[in-house]
């Protein structure tokens, strides 16, 4: 904060000590200045500008905590999360007294006023505190963390919202069993990705409507399920037919059968296509093609165990677990089903893991591109302010957020302040294309 102006006629006295908290998770992106300038790219093979190779966001050893049945540590929290706790110091001090004035008033001939030495006013001021603005759901940790108070420097984005790794459970082609198992499913209380084939009669049951109005996602998979009918026209049917029936636009996509042509087809239409392999994470900041995003198909009958060897891994590399299921036993047209207790068990586990965010693709997808499109911003400076700026993807949506840390310093966007929210994190809005740092 910058000193208030002092007049040469009193004693103030003025303490001032902090101390920048350490941070004991493994941090996200972090842009440094020498990187100023450099240009970003949206070519998925292009290298992160000083990121350093790929960050996860577990918690490192010593933080404390308990651990699950697989041995793995479960967090307790944002230990460290970049703010601080200010000091006291004491420091007297001041101008002194000019002598005082005579009978009549005046001061002697020779006692003048001291010269004014105030730095001038940059308009900086410190956001509010509080709840950020996004929906992101709210990472493990107490909402104690107090703004950080050190030097301005670099800008790190947590990995994930700030949870440890994240996981997708999307489901396609709208089979009868996913419909006859929607309740059970939807009373679990995380949020699901349900990929539409239009095509299918069962698309236009009423469980659609329903999945929207609970929080989950409708997304594309196309009218015709065809691959050789693998083109924009198919898509767009599809996206269509979701928008009369739904009143929601399709925000991600999936390819029928994970066929590559669909990446073709899908560019300029949505700024996520999933596919079907690698079977393994997509990581902070990696290579993953988002218009054949990798993930993961559980075999016929797939045991829990399976399912959160999975999620093991992904937590221990930081990562993001995709699933795609088709649907249940005894589905005749359900590729590859599964046993409907044992994914419900699994995903039971998840969410007690607590330190991993169980989000549709749209949510997860959008904040794990963002992050990647901040790594490559380009930054400019005036004076002592640094400006980020980046480039999103084609037909990213809007309304999404990033959070991030600094050591100290004021974040804002388009003149205003941004809110310091006390589970230890400022949230930057993708849509301005821009924050700035001010010490």
């Amino acid at each position: 904060m910058h000193p208030k102006h002092i007049g040469w006629i009193g004693v103030l006295a003025l303490g001032i000590a902090g101390c920048a908290a350490s941070d004991e998770r493994t941090p996200g992106v972090v842009v440094p200045p020498e990187f100023a300038g450099e240009v970003g790219s949206d070519d998925p093979a292009a290298p992160v500008a000083g990121s350093g190779g790929q960050t996860s966001g577990i918690p490192s050893a010593g933080t404390g905590g308990s651990t699950n049945e697989a041995g793995i540590p479960v967090t307790g929290g944002l230990s460290g999360s970049g703010g601080s706790a200010p000091g006291a110091a004491g420091a007297s001090g001041g101008q002194e007294q000019p002598p005082a004035a005579d009978a009549g008033g005046l001061p002697p001939d020779d006692t003048t006023p001291p010269d004014d030495t105030t730095p001038p006013d940059d308009g900086v001021v410190d956001g509010p505190v509080g709840p950020g603005p996004s929906s992101l759901p709210a990472p493990p940790g107490n909402a104690n963390v107090p703004r950080p108070s050190g030097v301005a420097g670099d800008i790190t984005i947590l990995n994930w919202a700030g949870f440890t790794g994240a996981v997708t459970y999307s489901f396609d082609d709208n089979n009868q069993s996913q419909i006859q198992n929607y309740d059970t499913l939807n009373a679990l209380d995380v949020p699901f990705t349900f990929y539409l084939w239009t095509g299918q009669q069962s698309a236009s049951n009423a469980v659609w409507r329903r999945a929207l109005a609970d929080g989950h996602e409708i997304g594309n998979h196309t009218l015709s399920h065809n691959p050789n009918t693998c083109t924009p026209a198919d898509i767009n049917s599809a996206t269509q037919f979701i928008q009369n029936n739904l009143g929601t636009r399709a925000q991600t996509m999936a390819a029928p059968n994970g066929n590559i042509c669909y990446k073709a087809a899908a560019t300029g239409l949505f700024f996520i296509n999933r596919g079907v392999s690698p079977a393994q994470p997509v990581l902070p900041n990696d290579n993953s093609d988002p218009l054949n995003l990798n993930c993961y198909i559980p075999a016929p009958g797939q045991q829990t165990g399976t399912y959160n060897n999975n999620v093991n891994d992904a937590r221990t590399r930081g990562g993001w677990v995709i699933y795609v299921v088709h649907g249940f036993t005894g589905d005749p047209n359900a590729f590859q089903p599964g046993d409907v207790n044992q994914l419900t068990a699994a995903i039971q586990y998840t969410k007690s893991l607590g330190d991993m965010w169980i989000g549709p693709m749209v949510d997860v997808g959008a904040y794990w591109l963002g992050q990647r499109a901040f790594s490559r911003a380009m930054t400019s400076q005036n004076g002592n302010a640094r400006t980020f700026s980046w480039t999103l993807p084609g037909q990213f949506p809007q309304g999404k957020y990033i959070r991030a840390r600094v050591a100290g310093g004021t974040l804002s966007q388009n003149g205003q302040p941004l809110t310091w929210d006390p589970h230890g994190y400022y949230e930057i809005a993708l849509d301005a294309g821009s924050v700035t740092l001010t010490p």
